[in-house]
């Protein structure tokens, strides 16, 4: 009986005086090294690309046997932009990013659509020429008001290599302003490591694809603050001595 107390005691003395080995837990090395990169070569930030003040800077058109377009300079604005206190104000962003707020934002752009014959209609919003978005850009954002139409919105952009893409933005059966994304996928190439003054897109233009039911009579739609989210980490580390191709 001695020597079986004497056991037990042994046993009990290791297992409480045995030194604890934690379980290493192991990182892979991609995933380590992903993050830093993301951190350290990335510089996001939201710009302005147009605030629709001017009627002038945009082209309307539409075929002619489907009806007749036209344009105009309209005052008013979606309450995020107009009031700096409401709940998603522009005003925000513009401190977020350091876009300064001096910025007109009194008007918008109207659109006018008579149709002529229903059917699957469609009419486009272009800029004079197409606007530059600096840096490799993730989203595209603008103010639509939409009238609560089946109509569909659709971007226009050009890519590295000036061809023009399309990007869905969304519906516009809603009642009153909205602002409407439409996020740039990886396949629309942006940039070349060779080059670091060449990268990005160009923003083209609006397409709306009309629902056939609802292509009839006059339509409305108005447009507000055009904004990109961009990475501008190549132009803010740039060499100033740095000579631009292109000549």
């Amino acid at each position: 009986m001695k020597r079986f107390f004497l056991a037990i005691s042994s046993i009990f003395l290791l297992v409480v005086f045995l030194p604890a080995q934690e379980p290493k837990t192991t990182t892979p090395a991609s995933t380590e090294k992903k993050d830093d990169v993301l951190t350290a070569n990335a510089k996001i930030t939201e710009v302005r690309l147009s605030g629709f003040e001017d009627a002038s800077f945009w082209d309307v058109s539409m075929p002619i046997d489907q009806g007749v377009i036209s344009k105009q300079t309209r005052k008013g604005a979606p309450v995020d932009v107009s009031d700096d206190k409401s709940t998603n104000a522009i005003a925000k962003r513009d401190e977020k990013y350091g876009i300064p707020k001096n910025y007109p934002k009194e008007k918008v752009l109207g659109v006018k659509v008579q149709y002529i014959a229903r059917g699957y209609n469609w009419f486009a919003i272009k800029p004079a020429k197409p606007i530059v978005v600096e840096g490799v850009c993730q989203s595209l954002s603008v103010y639509v008001a939409g009238r609560n139409y089946r109509h569909t919105l659709k971007m226009k952009i050009l890519d590295y290599f000036g061809r023009e893409r399309e990007l869905y933005v969304g519906k516009l059966n809603f009642i009153g302003w909205r602002d409407m994304v439409a996020s740039i996928p990886e396949q629309i190439k942006q940039t070349d490591y060779h080059y670091v003054d060449k990268q990005g897109v160009k923003f083209n233009g609006f397409y709306i694809e009309c629902d056939p039911m609802e292509a009839f009579g006059t339509y409305y739609m108005y447009f507000d603050e055009l904004r990109a989210i961009t990475d501008v980490f190549n132009e803010t580390t740039k060499d100033n001595d740095d000579m631009n191709d292109g000549w």
